[in-house]
């Protein structure tokens, strides 16, 4: 027991001197009062280079509806954001995998991100990918990534708002809001179980535990649920049969049954189809709870298949049985407006990540559009049923995810910069391995005009450890500033079209912001 505590006590002064830079809890800010509402909308699985792709592709970098001077006179904030997560170690101090048992856990290290020696070899942004320590020990996931975006707490990958030793439980923004009297709520673009909007109120060892997950989401007293995972449609929006069906997403068969007949204590209303959405958006009926399962069974639009040929990044229709992300978004604003306290909203891009991983940029310049699209309607929100003296908005994204790099960022011994076809060979020939291939220098992704993908390689099928962007707008945006540190290399790289001078935050400010936001907010 002395061993194990030495060294867990080892692991803690690590932790303390770790390049990433933790917020200081007791740090005083001289803002009087707080934000009403505060918005948190996340892209999950991007970074500089592929916001500026889709950005390019749009025609809108630096010109997005976040990225501007508001009518007003409110000027958005940029910064990126370090989203590190905690190693497992063993008693000698070695990274343990991810999986390994936690038994043989002696305590747990960050990760880190240091602006110094990230730029000395391309691959230190994702070194996991080439190394036997197995995968996720330089980079985060999407629990361990919402974990510190929502409680302000670092743990190890796979947990939902629990320490890496699974013995602690983290008190969440949502849960502070509502116990502060406020409504709060999630959005997603995936199902509505998945790692990033979980984070926002459950408690779970694992993010696969889906029905777990739901269920306290849906006993959590959130106001809105919103997403996908339908147990009876594909992912296109076609009917399953009967044997297909899954209801794991959305807490079990029997759950599923009880909210879809209104039969649960909780008394909210269940919506499903598009028109639904529709009208929540239009402020038609607004009821005081909302679970709206979207008609798909996983995402969307990324996950869609067979469709017809149109005009669209992919070359494909878009599924038009389920609603967007902005149509979601406004309608869950509408309901939780209600609140005469305020509330707290979630929102997230959930499939960015999934393109990435699959290396598919059409369907991922897609994916962020559709993003900045509800980004663009909260916005409008905002502007109209509220203001920026009284709302919070931040946009960011939870970690990087496939390494996207500009074309010539370096040259494989095979192939050429990009796949020639969606092969699982060929993807892989097309990524970044340091034995065969040749790093010549960062490049940013090419800007190649509006309407056309931009000039880009994948280096990872993977996250990476890349800095992201983040933009605040509205009241209390420049506590930020509290928390700065600064990557002058990113900057160069990255800081033209977004006016940002190369300034960064840890992920675990983000609450600290927010919280620091809802306290001032009560008094």
């Amino acid at each position: 027991m002395q061993k194990r505590f030495k060294l867990t006590l080892i692991a803690a002064m690590l932790l303390s001197t770790s390049c990433t830079i933790l917020p200081d809890p007791t740090s005083k800010v001289t803002q009087p009062s707080g934000p009403k509402n505060i918005i948190l909308m996340v892209s999950d699985g991007i970074g500089f280079n592929g916001w500026l792709a889709a950005d390019y592709y749009q025609g809108l970098a630096g010109q997005q509806t976040y990225q501007v001077r508001r009518p007003d006179g409110t000027k958005p904030l940029v910064f990126g954001l370090a989203h590190s997560a905690l190693n497992l170690i063993d008693e000698n101090g070695n990274t343990l995998a991810r999986g390994t048992d936690l038994s043989k856990a002696a305590g747990a290290v960050d990760q880190g991100y240091d602006p110094q020696t990230r730029w000395d070899r391309f691959e230190n942004a994702m070194l996991n990918d080439y190394l036997d320590s197995g995968s996720y020990t330089s980079y985060t996931d999407s629990a361990a990534a919402g974990t510190a975006l929502m409680s302000g707490r670092k743990t190890a990958v796979g947990r939902i708002n629990m320490d890496w030793s699974n013995s602690e439980q983290f008190d969440t923004i949502a849960q502070i809001a509502m116990k502060q009297g406020l409504s709060a709520g999630t959005v997603t673009s995936v199902m509505v179980s998945h790692a990033t909007p979980a984070a926002a109120v459950a408690h779970n060892v694992s993010r696969n535990n889906y029905v777990e997950i739901f269920n306290e989401m849906h006993d959590s007293g959130l106001s809105v649920i919103m997403g996908a995972g339908h147990p009876m449609y594909d992912s296109s929006g076609a009917l399953k049969v009967t044997e297909k069906q899954t209801f794991k997403y959305v807490g079990g068969e029997q759950t599923y049954n009880a909210i879809r007949a209104g039969s649960n204590e909780k008394n909210a209303l269940y919506i499903d189809s598009k028109s639904e959405f529709e009208a929540l958006a239009q402020g038609e009926v607004l009821p005081e709870r909302v679970i709206g399962i979207v008609r798909s069974g996983s995402t969307l639009q990324a996950s869609r298949t067979g469709l017809n040929d149109a005009d669209t990044p992919s070359g494909m229709a878009f599924n038009t049985s389920v609603p967007s992300l902005a149509t979601m978004s406004v309608g869950a604003l509408n309901v939780l407006n209600q609140d005469q306290d305020g509330f707290f909203a979630m929102i997230e891009g959930g499939a960015v990540d999934w393109m990435g991983h699959a290396n598919n940029m059409p369907r991922f310049i897609e994916e962020q559009i559709d993003f900045n699209q509800a980004v663009d309607a909260v916005v409008k929100w905002v502007e109209t049923n509220s203001n920026w003296d009284e709302t919070l908005l931040i946009i960011t994204s939870d970690h990087e995810c496939g390494g996207i790099w500009g074309e010539g960022t370096w040259t494989n011994g095979q192939g050429g910069a990009v796949a020639i076809d969606r092969n699982k060979d060929s993807l892989e020939a097309a990524r970044f391995n340091p034995a065969e291939d040749q790093f010549n220098a960062f490049l940013a992704v090419q800007n190649r005009g509006k309407g056309n993908i931009p000039g880009y390689q994948w280096a990872s099928r993977n996250h990476t450890n890349e800095l992201v962007p983040l933009w605040v707008i509205g009241k209390g945006a420049d506590r930020f500033n509290e928390f700065t540190r600064t990557d002058p290399k990113a900057a160069q790289l990255w800081g033209e079209h977004y006016k940002w001078n190369g300034s960064y935050v840890d992920n675990t400010s983000v609450f600290q912001v927010m919280e620091a936001a809802l306290l001032r907010s009560s008094n």
